[in-house]
């Protein structure tokens, strides 16, 4: 306590534990301000050390639980509207997912498609956008992880899809050697 010297100290000094006579009585002073010696050091403002019985701490504790609890509930119209978000949330997210489920379909068939045209293995990828058929398919976990299967899904179908156009791109076929040498009769 060296580093607080020229400042005045206060604490609040417990009330003397109750005589056994007095057990069933509650004491009226919970405890009383006393100045201590000067503290030295950079505090300069007072402090206030509050001491609380277990019984206080037990029942402030028991307060916020039951405050907490209610909190949604108490009265009829807060507790609609809170359900009434909760309805709109779920079904906004319900709606989401059969968006990106539509999507997803739409891609795997997308990219079967475009397998068939490259003339790669039917089974090349199979599984590999995939979701975890163990998530709930209302959980917000759920959602995401169809998000991130849809995109990498999409992704690869997108390269796919232009490794197709390169391919097709430049396969030009040559007309056959009669057919050009007719051309050229009609030519002259």
């Amino acid at each position: 306590m060296h580093g607080f010297a020229g400042f005045q100290r206060r604490r609040l000094i417990p009330a003397p534990l109750p005589d056994s006579s007095s057990l069933g009585k509650k004491v009226g002073t919970a405890g009383q301000w006393v100045d201590l010696p000067p503290m030295s050091g950079p505090l300069k403002e007072p402090f206030e050390i509050k001491v609380y019985e277990i019984d206080d701490v037990e029942r402030l504790q028991r307060r916020r639980l039951e405050e907490t609890t209610e909190q949604p509930f108490q009265d009829v119209d807060t507790g609609l509207l809170y359900f009434n978000s909760k309805l709109k949330m779920l079904e906004r997210r319900q709606q989401q997912v059969r968006e990106l489920r539509a999507k997803y379909e739409v891609l795997l068939e997308e990219l079967d498609d475009t397998k068939a045209r490259l003339m790669m293995d039917p089974s090349k990828w199979m599984g590999e956008f995939e979701v975890d058929q163990h998530l709930d398919k209302e959980s917000p976990e759920y959602l995401e992880a169809l998000a991130q299967a849809t995109e990498d899904l999409e992704f690869c179908v997108n390269l796919c899809k232009s490794r197709v156009m390169m391919v097709t791109c430049f396969d030009i076929s040559l007309p056959k050697s009669g057919a050009q040498e007719g051309l050229r009769e009609m030519e002259v």
